[in-house]
């Protein structure tokens, strides 16, 4: 007996379609912003080179080197990239259900909610950021093949970038051990799924009016976290810092990392307890899709 809920094969029929109608309406602008870095690349090394040698030098190639860009300038190149990514892709893979004659096709396509749902989500969630920082990686890749000055790769760069950050803020390793890729992949799925809601909630303007909500959310709910965490970070600079207590340096380490897990278990629960009310938004919303 078919299941009306979902079918394995049926759903994968279904995810192939979601990924040609993302090629169709994202597939020139992933390109653009994978190819980004290297846009940059040549434009902001031309600029420099302009501006730090004189024409009669440029024309006659006389003891003129390329200004490269280095790995830092790259990885933020990546993560202005990246945001636009985030706002921009589930607007124009999904806006369009809100127009009468799109959304009503989607209604009349052999699936489920479930498995409309599901696709949705891990096109939003999986596969767009997979795929722009797949790419984005491979071409700043060949861009350090091609020109050598331009330094290492972006993921050698955040390694030495997090090795500095250490040996100059003197941080302790049993914090760092304790930060894991997890904590930024939610916040990445939050602003992916905030995206996606807002993209079948507005009916024009998707993303600007998205990203005003967005601010102004923000803006109160650091104001309530702020007050939250603020006993906890004071905890940390007396005890950390300023040792009021008289604590060994042993004792201090153990307050502070108590704190700081405190923290982390309290950033999960709020990445948690936020995604999956905009998941339940977006369920909610693909259900009352009506035209």
């Amino acid at each position: 007996m078919k299941n009306d809920i979902f079918d394995f094969k049926r759903f994968g029929n279904y995810f192939v379609t979601d990924i040609k109608n993302a090629i169709a309406n994202y597939g020139w602008s992933m390109i653009i912003l994978i190819l980004s870095g290297l846009i940059a690349y040549i434009v902001i090394g031309l600029l420099s080179t302009i501006a730090t040698y004189s024409w009669q030098d440029i024309l006659n190639g006389v003891g003129v080197e390329w200004v490269h860009t280095d790995v830092y300038g790259r990885l933020t190149i990546m993560l202005i990239a990246f945001t636009i990514l985030s706002f921009t892709a589930p607007t124009k893979c999904y806006g369009g259900l809100t127009d009468k004659n799109i959304g009503s096709n989607f209604i009349l396509l052999p699936a489920s909610r479930l498995e409309k749902f599901i696709s949705m989500i891990l096109m939003c969630c999986i596969v767009i950021p997979t795929v722009f920082l797949a790419g984005y990686l491979v071409v700043d890749s060949l861009i350090c093949s091609v020109c050598p000055e331009a330094g290492k790769g972006i993921i050698a760069g955040i390694s030495n970038a997090v090795n500095e950050i250490l040996a100059e803020e003197e941080i302790p390793i049993e914090i760092i051990d304790r930060i894991n890729l997890a904590s930024a992949i939610d916040d990445t799925w939050m602003i992916f799924l905030f995206f996606l809601l807002g993209a079948l909630v507005f009916k024009k303007s998707k993303a600007s009016k998205t990203f005003l909500v967005g601010v102004a959310i923000t803006m109160f709910t650091s104001i309530v976290l702020f007050i939250l965490l603020m006993p906890q970070i004071d905890k940390i600079d007396t005890y950390y810092y300023y040792n009021a207590s008289g604590q060994t340096d042993e004792e201090l380490e153990i307050v502070a990392l108590n704190i700081f897990d405190k923290m982390m278990l309290f950033d999960t629960i709020f990445d948690i307890t936020i995604n999956a009310l905009l998941l339940t938004g977006i369920w909610f919303k693909l259900k009352t899709l009506k035209h």
